[in-house]
């Protein structure tokens, strides 16, 4: 099992390396090259160009099934799906068949009201008890996968 991270933007990077050490995975940090960040020296980083979708194609073409991608494009989760591999958002909501259908539908709507000239809401401000939340669920993720792998 493998570990991708969209780096780009990602806020819980320390997070995944943290959770990922205890249970000796490997983790790939793939960003673009104006996200590029100092090593954390644990990860290895996959650097990609700037243009709009580079990361998404670069976890897309190496992800298989049964590893773990964290993003919160629901785009890259969709593909990620179908792909078999497991998919979470940085604020710690596993992505599923049963409800990638329903974000997307709601991307697309939020980008019709913005294209008609309308405002959306966007999410709101990331709070500590989040951070929190997605440690407690990448590493319930992680032990069920892990457990699965064994039978």
């Amino acid at each position: 099992m493998i570990i991708y991270v969209d780096g780009d933007a990602c806020p819980v990077k320390g997070e995944i390396v943290e959770v990922s050490k205890k249970y000796d995975l490997q983790v790939i940090m793939v960003l673009s090259i104006c996200h590029l960040t100092k090593s954390d020296g644990f990860s290895e980083y996959v650097v990609v160009d700037h243009r709009d979708q580079s990361v998404d194609m670069e976890i897309i073409n190496r992800v298989k099934k049964g590893d773990v991608v964290i993003t919160d494009d629901y785009g890259l989760a969709s593909i990620v799906l179908m792909k078999e591999a497991l998919c979470m958002s940085s604020r710690g909501m596993q992505y599923t068949a049963e409800n990638i259908d329903l974000l997307l539908y709601k991307r697309h709507m939020n980008q019709k009201i913005m294209r008609a000239g309308g405002k959306v809401k966007g999410p709101a401000k990331r709070s500590n008890s989040e951070d929190r939340q997605f440690l407690i669920n990448y590493e319930k993720m992680l032990k069920q996968s892990l457990y699965n792998s064994l039978l």
